[in-house]
């Protein structure tokens, strides 16, 4: 019974910990403003489409639209009403993205190129990092990452990588077809948008790995995919 309260405990901790980081990690690489993933750029690209036809269309908007839509496909493809915890999850890392923003760093100004490159790059480190912890805690977390298990279920795929890699480049075929539709031709996509689609899916997947054969990854128990 100890053993059993002790694992939950640890694994509520990781996915606090998650929470803390990914969102640390997501403002910091908002923060260097050197360019979107692909998601980013999907919902600044359907921004574009759509704000000069609605006139209250919003980047957030389309970030929130494109992220509740992934959020039904995952219940649909679970089945259960665990999944919705992502909508907790979304709110979380959001709100923390603010708190970081207004709160903890409202003077950061990032006002070189060297200075960007180093918060981007510590960015995506940290957001890899808190992912890991997500992940590692088995609440669902990170939308991409639900997702991402949720269609390789349906497609009875191992490579955890490949199918987070199709997920995000899923992004830039809808950044297309809006800026095809809203005459940008796609222009925010740009080579580092293309970086971080590849990227994202081998690092969490090492520091998943890495972690679980550290001291503490032996108390963890499998991942259900």
């Amino acid at each position: 019974m100890k053993q059993k309260l002790w694992e939950s405990k640890f694994l509520l901790f990781l996915y606090v910990l998650g929470v803390v980081t990914a969102s640390l990690g997501v403002f910091l690489m908002k923060s260097s403003t050197l360019g979107l993933g692909p998601w980013g750029v999907a919902a600044f690209e359907l921004n574009a489409l759509l704000n000069p036809i609605l006139g209250f269309f919003t980047f957030g908007t389309a970030s929130t639209l494109h992220t509740y839509t992934m959020i039904l496909l995952i219940v649909i493809i679970n089945k259960n009403l665990k999944s919705t915890f992502v909508f907790i999850s979304v709110f979380l890392i959001n709100g923390m993205v603010d708190v970081y923003d207004f709160v903890v760093f409202p003077q950061l100004v990032i006002s070189n190129l060297s200075s960007a490159i180093i918060s981007h790059g510590l960015g995506f480190i940290i957001y890899c990092l808190g992912s890991a912890f997500l992940i590692l805690s088995t609440f669902p977390g990170m939308v991409l990452e639900e997702l991402t298990f949720a269609l390789m279920k349906v497609f009875k795929m191992k490579s955890y990588p490949l199918m987070r890699t199709m997920v995000a480049y899923f992004g830039f075929v809808l950044a297309f077809i809006y800026g095809l539709l809203s005459g940008t031709n796609a222009s925010s996509i740009t080579v580092l948008s293309f970086f971080l689609g590849v990227a994202f899916g081998p690092v969490i997947q090492a520091i998943v790995k890495m972690i679980r054969q550290s001291k503490f990854g032996t108390k963890l128990k499998p991942i259900k995919t």
